[in-house]
């Protein structure tokens, strides 16, 4: 990534008056495009302009709560096109902004809350960890130790940062081709974490192989005689090099490791025997602490294993492709964070520019077209989000089909709702032709393959500037587009690993693997789609394309990217409290009641004030977080809430997706509508995820994922092929389907 972004947003002018660090980032996002942000600040709050979510704002501290504010609002609102705030809904300054709103027709407003304002819990407060307590997402990640655990990094106010940003640039393409507007957009905090959480529960499981080492022997991070390294070895021609590589092949014809067909577990050795699992993991990890991980890490190198130290802080800042990307430079002395999307125009004008010009529309993003050459979680990731605004998505699949079409965790049939699914062989001569042909019909092409593949089937960035100049293309990698790691294969838990966030997770002792939750791959998909979303609309306002590229790393980067700013600005990093890793200090974390778990939160360092008002509310006379614990013990959840319901010391039960009532995302109090049925176990929130953004409009039903080679002959048809042709190309194996 060359962070050379082309600002096609310079005509937009966002006012920002939003306090939270989803807000932020949601302006952020928009001022990297171009658009010239305004961002009013607290006059109490602190604030730096070296901040990387402050980058190219015009800040001013300001009292929020005086009438001359909101004077000096209403005349910024007047030449003003995308309005951000998250004030509290039903408030008075809700109230305030609402009155001013309604005097400004042509404004798009992003309300960013932390639920729906159409569901019950509208008044909830923008509270990340609360939000993660509820959703039941504590009860479910991996740690150490027993109980809910505490999420390190912010997936609830990245996921909407990328939501609403995404969501104001779409409301900016549908207002300029559409005579029905777009005003406003309601993003979540509980949006944001549906980005990551599309795949809650496997069935009955619930991700129940997952630990804080990993899902499967050979997808899991071991310590080695001077630190931790990360093994991913997503398919079983990995898996081979790996146990070649470790020096134990002959587990490979070994029967116990077998399943159907005599061939290794997909997905890196996946033993559903739990002895059996920890049996391997044990005789690798054994071998793997006898070696430094430099020495693994030439072994791994040369038998092209997908691997990674796993850095902390300091060594993630030191990375030479986190470097070379960019993703952190160094300027008049001081290291900065750089930009997460490398968005570049196209030269190429459209001689006979398409119109997209309508009248009504149930979707804001109907009209356009995507192929999608992709595969796991990222790229379907992108494709989902454009097909759930309203893009006519294409996935186009290999004989075999996609990767992980026959995995069991539900990915594929969860990111792939929603799709169109051809079918071609592109390593033929004929089936390269279709593909190139298929790609002269449409908007947008977007691509997940390792950096090299597209040009060698005869779809890379310069093919694709000859098949359509004013395609907006896409590319997601693991490492980049060039670079050191390039040549090596990459994978949501290295890009964990290089970027520092399993080190943080585990509190900077032993790492913690976040398997299923899969954060850079799924902010790359989220930023991937930000960036087509973008794209698009430089095709409609300039009439050309475009190029977009981001990666796993720069999710990393992302997620991390507050403990980073802490780092350069010498502050101390937060650390569990306790070894079971359920909080970060004594009133910000979870605790065992009678009757389950709660969350209580207070982010103030007064913890001698903080106790003085819980005593005084409960007439104790408690000192310590041991206390607490034995206090809490005493108590059910219900009788603690009520006690502490109109204090600053907030509380909420901690959900536990495992049990028989959690119907937390299924149940319309939550959301402000009711999901529908799924033929396949791990989709309980894909009704809900598709309306992350929150437009207003009326619900669509979304359709299930598509079957190999479904739409063949739909679209092929369209090239003017015949059903003999199609036919035929079958018996060639030029196409394959299982319609």
């Amino acid at each position: 990534m060359n962070n050379s972004v082309t600002k096609f947003l310079n005509e937009i002018k966002v006012l920002d008056l939003s306090r939270h660090y989803s807000g932020d980032l949601t302006s952020m996002f928009l001022s990297d495009f171009g658009a010239l942000v305004y961002k009013y600040i607290n006059s109490t709050d602190n604030y730096s302009e070296n901040d990387f979510w402050n980058r190219n704002k015009n800040i001013t501290q300001t009292e929020f709560d005086n009438e001359s504010f909101y004077k000096r609002i209403q005349s910024d609102l007047k030449d003003t096109h995308v309005l951000i705030h998250d004030f509290q809904y039903d408030t008075d300054e809700y109230k305030k902004i609402l009155s001013l709103i309604e005097k400004n027709k042509n404004l798009i407003v992003c309300h960013i809350s932390a639920f729906p304002i159409n569901s019950e819990l509208r008044y909830e407060l923008m509270i990340d960890d609360l939000v993660l307590a509820r959703a039941g997402e504590m009860m479910v990640l991996p740690g150490h130790g027993v109980g809910p655990k505490y999420l390190m990094h912010p997936v609830t106010s990245v996921g909407c940062g990328i939501n609403s940003a995404t969501g104001v640039i779409t409301a900016l393409i549908s207002n300029y081709i559409s005579s029905k507007k777009i005003q406003n957009i309601n993003s979540t905090l509980m949006g944001g974490l549906l980005l990551y959480a599309s795949n809650p529960y496997q069935g009955d499981k619930w991700r129940d192989f997952a630990s804080p080492t990993g899902g499967a022997p050979f997808y899991s991070n071991y310590k080695c005689a001077d630190g931790y390294l990360q093994i991913a070895c997503i398919h079983s021609g990995f898996v081979e090099k790996a146990a070649i590589a470790i020096g134990i092949p002959e587990i490979l014809v070994d029967p116990k490791y077998e399943i159907s067909g005599g061939k290794p577990a997909t997905g890196g050795f996946r033993i559903e025997d739990p002895v059996l699992r920890q049996e391997l993991y044990d005789d690798i990890a054994k071998i793997m602490i006898t070696k430094t991980c430099a020495e693994w890490s030439e072994i791994f190198e040369e038998s092209d294993v997908p691997y990674a130290k796993i850095n902390n802080i300091s060594e993630a800042l030191q990375d030479e492709q986190i470097i070379h990307n960019k993703l952190v430079y160094r300027k008049e002395e001081n290291t900065h964070v750089g930009q997460f999307i490398d968005f570049e125009s196209g030269v190429n004008i459209a001689n006979n520019p398409k119109s997209h010009k309508r009248n009504d529309f149930q979707l804001p993003l109907e009209g356009f077209k995507a192929l999608e050459v992709t595969n796991v979680i990222a790229g379907p990731v992108s494709g989902r989000i454009l097909a759930n605004l309203g893009v006519e998505v294409i996935k186009m699949e290999p004989p075999g089909g996609e990767i992980s079409r026959p995995f069991e965790v539900g990915y594929f049939q969860n990111l792939n709702r929603n799709k169109n699914a051809v079918c071609i062989n592109t390593k033929t001569e004929k089936g390269k032709s279709l593909a190139q042909e298929l790609i002269k019909t449409v908007d947008i092409y977007v691509e997940n393959m390792r950096p090299g593949a597209s040009e060698r089937v005869g779809y890379g960035k310069a093919d694709l500037d000859k098949l359509n100049p004013t395609i907006v293309q896409t590319h997601i990698a693991a490492y980049g587009n060039d670079g050191p790691y390039v040549h090596r294969p990459g994978l949501d838990p290295i890009a964990q690993s290089i970027t520092g966030l399993q080190s943080i997770q585990g509190g900077n002792e032993a790492p913690v693997f976040l398997g299923m939750l899969a954060p850079t791959d799924f902010t790359a998909g989220g930023m991937a789609a930000l960036g087509t979303v973008a794209g698009l609309y430089n095709k409609i306002i300039n009439e050309t394309g475009s190029i977009v590229n981001t990666n796993l790393l720069a999710g990393g980067i992302l997620l991390n990217g507050s403990k980073i700013n802490n780092h350069l600005n010498n502050k101390n990093n937060v650390k569990f409290i306790n070894k079971d890793q359920n909080g970060i200090s004594d009133f910000n974390r979870a605790y065992k009641a009678s009757n389950g778990w709660l969350y209580i939160y207070n982010n103030s360092d007064d913890f001698k004030e903080l106790y003085t008002k819980f005593n005084s509310l409960f007439n104790e006379k408690i000192q310590s977080v041991s206390e607490l614990e034995a206090f809490f013990e005493g108590y059910k959840i219900e009788f603690l809430i009520e006690k502490l319901k109109d204090s600053d010391i907030h509380i909420c039960k901690v959900n536990d997706p495992t049990v028989d009532e959690y119907d937390f995302l299924l149940n319309p109090v939550t959301w402000d509508q009711v999901t529908d049925t799924n033929d396949h176990p791990s989709l309980i929130s894909l009704e809900i995820a598709h309306n992350m953004h929150g437009f207003g409009l009326e619900d669509i039903d979304i359709p299930n994922y598509p079957k190999l080679g479904e739409h063949n002959v739909y679209y092929l048809s369209q090239l003017g092929y015949s059903k003999e042709d199609l036919n035929k190309f079958e018996l060639e194996g030029i196409l394959n389907s299982e319609v």
